[in-house]
């Protein structure tokens, strides 16, 4: 008499760190709305004049004060939501590609999130600064807040999530279009670069970021969707 046990196992449990990058999103558009529901009209960007920033900080310096600690919070978590992320983009790199372009991908992705937590740190000392000091130290600050959450960051994580998406492609270890626009969202971000030389180049930050945000949260559910999928089927028997 011969029995044959069929036994299913997880190739890893649910790994709840992947929902990280969900977080990464969640916690950065919370603070986007809360600057439009909360801040004053108008932005500005370091191309702004003076006479804008000035006219920006003065219209109600208590409530501006306010909203750049809660950017500070929620930037600042977001940041360290994608640097938890992190490990998870060079695993699946190292998995379906090698361990150079996985040492790539963490490398850029830990310094676009060091570059995040540094700007949400900038936004607290602008509140701590506020309409108090010099309109030329406040400028530096600002202009420092908006420099590293933007281009800097943008681009360096862009070129960690084209290694990703093309990684994923090759190894067909995504669905085609997670692959195809993280592809192009990741150049898109390299793009935004051009901001440091252009104004015009600002345009690319958005279509970077708020496209990137998109795609994060797909991968993360795919990652998901997969760490509970049951990947190793044995066969043993006896007889």
């Amino acid at each position: 008499m011969t029995t044959a046990t069929l036994t299913r196992t997880n190739a890893r449990r649910r790994d709840f760190g992947v929902l990280s990058g969900v977080l990464y999103v969640l916690f950065f558009v919370a603070s986007i709305v809360i600057a439009g529901a909360l801040g004053p009209s108008g932005t500005v960007t370091p191309y702004s004049s003076d006479a804008e920033v000035q006219a920006y900080r003065l219209k109600d310096p208590a409530m501006l004060e306010d909203l750049f600690r809660m950017l500070g919070l929620l930037q600042g978590l977001s940041a360290l939501a994608l640097l938890a992320f992190v490990p998870r983009l060079t695993s699946f790199v190292r998995r379906y590609g090698s361990d150079v372009r996985a040492g790539v991908v963490r490398a850029l992705a830990t310094v676009a999130g060091a570059l995040l937590l540094l700007s949400a740190s900038t936004s607290w000392v602008l509140a701590q600064i506020g309409s108090r000091a010099e309109l030329s130290t406040y400028r530096a600050v600002s202009d420092l807040y908006f420099i590293t959450g933007a281009g800097p960051a943008i681009a360096a994580l862009g070129v960690a999530v084209f290694l990703v998406a093309a990684t994923g492609r090759a190894g067909h270890a995504l669905p085609a279009w997670v692959a195809w626009s993280g592809m192009m969202i990741g150049a898109a971000g390299v793009l935004s670069m051009s901001s440091l030389v252009a104004e015009g180049g600002s345009v690319f930050i958005p279509v970077g970021r708020f496209l990137g945000f998109a795609w994060f949260i797909a991968l993360s559910v795919v990652l998901w969707g997969r760490g509970g999928r049951a990947d190793d089927l044995s066969s043993t028997g006896k007889p």
